[in-house]
């Protein structure tokens, strides 16, 4: 049976990127993502419900994205799902976790931080044909 795992989402970061590097030299950036999803609230309103995504890139794209972005920064990130699960060690129950693995990156909406310098201008979002 074939099988396809993508994901696009777009929002805000919660916090800075964690860039580190693994022992063998990789670079790893993680970070969050907050998700803006309005929703009807049921008095004929609407009302907006943020949701939390965790994000990891990998190589060149976890050092451009820890570089270029800050928290409240609003990016588009391309990715897959990643299913993790664990023991947690304290308390001896089973845990699990769906994570982003970014694939690529794309600025979105405003700057976020104005006093930033200027972003290249190759690195601008690309136009999503629509339908």
């Amino acid at each position: 049976m074939a099988s396809f795992n993508k994901v696009i989402i777009m929002g805000n970061l919660t916090r800075d990127p964690e860039l580190r590097q693994t022992q063998s030299g990789s670079q790893v950036a993680k970070a969050g993502i907050a998700v803006n999803e309005s929703m009807p609230d049921g008095d004929g309103g609407w009302k907006d419900e943020a949701h939390f995504f965790d994000v990891t890139f990998f190589g060149k794209q976890a050092e451009s994205f820890s570089k270029w972005f800050k928290k409240g920064r609003a990016v588009l990130v391309e990715g897959r799902l990643n299913y993790g699960s664990w023991e947690d060690k304290e308390t001896g129950q089973k845990r699990s976790k769906v994570d982003i693995v970014g694939l690529r990156w794309h600025f979105a909406g405003g700057r976020g931080d104005e006093n930033e310098s200027r972003e290249p201008a190759a690195a601008a979002a690309p136009e999503f044909p629509s339908g």
